[in-house]
């Protein structure tokens, strides 16, 4: 949420941060809401100056009444006062509301170095690591290695919840909970602490976390309840601290937490429809920090660190891309993206981002600290540790071995309980291989 400050004295500096978001809708809203917002500052002082002749009447009114003079004039114009104050106090809230709609939905102020473009065709990739191996042999799909593995069932998934939902089971379900743990000690050692927090937000608090226009299209809903289930631990863990005053000697706050995400949406249809890379329901490892303004694009380098160093002892390949002005999200001033290799798909994507949220949700959710110099809002910023769903995927795909096995990671060996690789269970091969032979006799 930008500070209605801002708009007043700025609102050129604005209205160039919209052109640079190549966000031509909201330019109006801009215009709206300096018009909607001088109204209302005017209708405030309308509203002062009332009271002030209603106070000077009834002053007026008990003089009147110790010099035993008549007072029915005097009283006839006081009885008027409060009908207008009430009047104009009525349109007074509309319009604050009115500033306040367009106020958490206008976008972040972007951040000098941001580069700028119209979307993600103009991101810059800023570095990479890793060096994608060549496989002399035909790779299988993330959903074909998990089905002859044995331990996913897509279509079981689907038929229980829908398209988007997945059982994952015996060695699957072992590597994404040891990329969950990994995770957590990972950001323990790098000074984060762990939080188990709520998984379902009531809308107040959910609305400081996330743009409002995603809750119909994105987030699911409790019905007849005001509560809404989390569409990443973002949301739970930037509202720890909401309403409050913090310290500014226990500032930088840095807490993690995994938890399931839940989102309607599950992007493009194709190769990643069926599977792992996107679903309704996943696990990650979020951390997110509260800062003083003057260290938050520092420490947004340190967080995008801690998770670049994560991502190579996985051995995973990988680049990292700054995006561009016109697809940062609108509470970000920047945002890094990690961008895995996926041999089978022979493509970068996403897998993790790190962004600086500067005081935009702590305006939205009140969170300020006080220190030497005064009270102010603090910077939060947030950062995907890993989506486990995503680095499953990047883990079957790049260590996928000619006889259909795949090679987990050495740092998630002690996490899988020794087990060093994803081999099928022979017996229950056999079984899968006739279901399928069976399958396909009766489409025939």
């Amino acid at each position: 949420m930008l500070d209605i400050k801002l708009i007043r004295e700025h609102p050129e500096a604005v209205r160039k941060n919209l052109e640079k978001r190549n966000d031509k809708e909201k330019l109006s809203w801009l215009h709206e809401v300096i018009d909607a917002d001088k109204e209302w500052r005017k209708l405030n002082l309308e509203v002062e100056r009332l009271r002030h002749s209603r106070n000077k009447i009834s002053e007026e009114i008990n003089q009147a009444k110790k010099q035993g003079k008549d007072i029915s004039e005097i009283v006839q114009r006081a009885k008027v006062i409060p009908e207008l104050i009430k009047e104009k106090e009525e349109l007074a809230v509309k319009l604050k509301e009115k500033v306040d709609y367009i106020l958490m939905r206008l976008p972040n102020i972007l951040h000098e170095k941001v580069p700028i473009g119209k979307g993600p065709e103009d991101n810059k990739v800023i570095k990479r690591w890793g060096k994608p191996k060549k496989f002399l042999y035909e790779l299988k799909t993330h959903t074909e290695l998990a089905e002859d593995l044995g331990m996913a069932d897509f279509e079981q998934g689907a038929s229980v919840a829908g398209r988007g939902f997945n059982y994952l089971y015996r060695e699957l379900a072992l590597l994404d909970l040891a990329l969950q743990r990994y995770g957590i000690d990972f950001l323990f050692k790098n000074k984060f602490t762990p939080v188990i927090p709520p998984m379902l937000l009531n809308r107040s608090t959910l609305s400081g976390a996330v743009d409002l226009s995603a809750f119909d299209e994105v987030i699911y809903k409790i019905e007849q309840e005001d509560l809404y289930l989390i569409g990443t631990a973002e949301h739970s863990l930037v509202s720890f601290n909401k309403g409050k005053v913090l310290k500014e000697s226990d500032i930088p706050i840095r807490i993690c937490a995994v938890t399931p995400c839940f989102r309607k949406e599950i992007g493009a249809h194709g190769v990643d429809t069926k599977g792992l890379f996107r679903m309704h329901q996943f696990n990650k490892v979020e951390q997110v920090v509260y800062t003083k303004p003057k260290d938050s694009f520092k420490m947004l380098e340190e967080m995008q660190g801690i998770t670049e160093r994560f991502f190579k002892s996985l051995k995973i390949p990988f680049r990292v891309v700054e995006l561009c002005s016109g697809d940062l999200g609108g509470k970000f001033a920047k945002q890094y993206d990690i961008e895995a290799w996926f041999p089978r798909q022979n493509a970068y994507k996403e897998v993790t981002s790190a962004g600086n949220c500067t005081d935009y949700q702590a305006r939205r959710l009140n969170i300020t600290y006080i220190g030497s110099e005064g009270k102010g809002y603090v910077h939060i910023l947030n950062n995907t540790m890993v989506a486990t769903s995503r680095a499953m995927v990047a883990i079957l795909e790049n260590f996928q071995q000619k006889d259909g096995s795949v090679k987990i990671p050495r740092v998630l060996h002690k996490y899988m309980n020794g087990i060093k690789e994803l081999r099928a269970n022979i017996n229950r091969n056999k079984v899968t291989i006739k279901k399928k032979i069976a399958a396909k006799r009766k489409k025939r």
